[in-house]
């Protein structure tokens, strides 16, 4: 600090030994920065010049870790790899097969147990009430008969509700059903039965014991699979298998006396592999990501004309004017002449939707927006956002924000001349929170006068900001 008369040497000695607090960067390139880097610089500089910026050294900063973390896991794979070595051929080759045979082995299983149970649930939608059935497995196993099939129990699967032979009343799930079970004969439920009823438990098992006396339950269905896909499926896995195998027993390595102990090796390299390759996708993504995004807020930039050949066009050079978050909904606005017929009131409405955001964003309230042209208008700027928000996503960027109708009726009134108290009264707005917003509004309405050239709208902005920086909004930007 330079002396100068009055300096308080605390004060400075203050100043000096205060913490310190880290600087993170908030940056991101806007659709008014790329169109002015473009026009000044050309695109590939303005991309040199960004991937030299604070924001890009930090994020770059943080790869600092994840790069260490790569480099020993790089060298630990050559430990491994080397470890596997057979003086016999390339085991790596050779360990590869054998992942290749578990997984096949592995898929092969998940897929006959995943047609083993459709084959069960198949098999419990087919039972009705009556149907005498043998539960497979569980605690409840043995003669039941089905009272309710349960088919629309859960989404877990038909959990049907049967009666025993031993007079338990019980809802049962997939879980005591291994296998496809079926009818091998029916009785008659009477009508009036219910499960909690100890006497109708009795006499409904009663009936299933003499129904099954002198019958032989049909031994347990086996899966076999269903339609010629399902069929064709594990013959093809099978032939797979076989196949792996047979290269498995021809290659090198497999007569190797060592060759569990370089496998062991080999899957440590494999996991470590698969760990590496993870690592990796996270230190791209994070290099570059400020050049990245300033790339694809060119494409869209290119995709709606504001951009050609790298060049900004006389529809970009609007957007050039325009500083607000919401620069390339009101380049849009301009371009499509929605304000084109509008009030200098109106368009103060209009444009705040722009600058404004609510502090309560559950708001169950439809805000008061003025009627007419302008609720017209602020309804097309909405579809306008809907329209660059999709392009958006189509680009991988967020950037816009939904336009917000809250302050809407309070700059429209401001600049009809209404009253401060009346104005906070209708709107339910804070004097601070109202001066900060038309502070903002006022800004833009400038900009979209700057951006209008010399076009009645420009005319029309002029007279909206003379509207809008009367009483305490012209004061408080004087003072400052």
């Amino acid at each position: 600090m330079l002396w100068q008369p009055g300096l308080d040497p605390k004060a400075v000695a203050g100043l000096a030994s205060t913490r310190t607090y880290p600087l993170r960067s908030s940056f991101r390139p806007s659709y008014n920065m790329a169109v002015n880097l473009v026009h000044q610089v050309g695109r590939a500089t303005a991309r040199e010049l960004l991937e030299s910026s604070f924001a890009q050294f930090q994020a770059d900063k943080a790869v600092v870790g994840l790069a260490r973390q790569l480099r020993k896991a790089e060298e630990a794979l050559e430990g491994y790899a080397e470890a596997a070595t057979c003086h016999l051929g390339d085991f790596m080759e050779y360990s590869t097969l054998r992942r290749r045979l578990s997984d096949t082995e592995a898929a092969q299983a998940r897929a006959r147990k995943a047609d083993q149970r459709d084959e069960v649930v198949e098999s419990l939608e087919a039972l009705r009430p009556g149907d005498v059935i043998e539960v497979p497995a569980g605690k409840f196993a043995g003669m039941a008969v089905v009272v309710d099939p349960g088919v629309r129990a859960t989404r877990e699967g038909p959990r049907p509700y049967v009666v025993t032979a031993d007079r338990q009343a019980r809802r049962l799930a997939l879980i005591d059903f291994p296998v496809p079970v079926r009818a091998f004969t029916r009785m008659r439920i009477p009508r009036s039965f219910n499960g909690r009823n100890p006497q109708a438990r009795r006499d409904l098992a009663a009936a299933l014991r003499a129904r099954t006396h002198n019958l032989t339950p049909p031994p347990p269905t086996k899966g076999k699979g269903r339609g010629p896909a399902r069929a064709g499926r594990p013959r093809h896995a099978d032939e797979e298998i076989s196949r792996l195998r047979a290269e498995l027993r021809a290659h090198p390595c497999h007569g190797c006396d060592d060759r569990e102990d370089h496998a062991r090796w080999a899957e440590r390299y494999h996991k470590l592999d698969r760990d590496t390759r993870t690592l990796r996708r996270r230190i791209e993504q994070r290099t570059n990501t400020i050049a990245r995004q300033f790339d694809r807020v060119c494409d869209v930039l290119t995709d709606l004309g504001y951009l050609e050949d790298d060049q900004v066009t006389p529809t970009g050079a609007r957007l050039m004017r325009i500083y607000t978050d919401m620069d390339l909904v009101a380049a849009e606005c301009l371009r499509e002449g929605l304000w084109d017929e509008l009030t200098p009131s109106g368009l103060a409405a209009a444009l705040s939707a722009l600058v404004f955001e609510s502090r309560r964003a559950d708001d169950a309230h439809a805000p008061r927006v003025p009627g007419g042209p302008v609720r017209e208008v602020l309804a097309a700027t909405v579809a306008v956002w809907g329209d660059l928000d999709a392009l958006e996503r189509e680009h991988k960027l967020d950037f816009l924000r939904e336009p917000d109708l809250g302050f809407a009726w309070a700059a429209f009134r401001w600049a009809e001349g209404a009253q401060l108290d009346e104005v906070l009264r209708e709107t339910d707005l804070a004097a601070g929170d109202f001066v900060r917003w038309m502070k903002q509004l006022l800004d833009l309405t400038d900009q979209v006068a700057d951006a209008a050239g010399d076009s009645a709208l420009r005319r029309t902005a002029r007279r909206a900001s003379d509207a809008l920086r009367r009483g305490v909004v012209a004061y408080s930007s004087v003072s400052e």
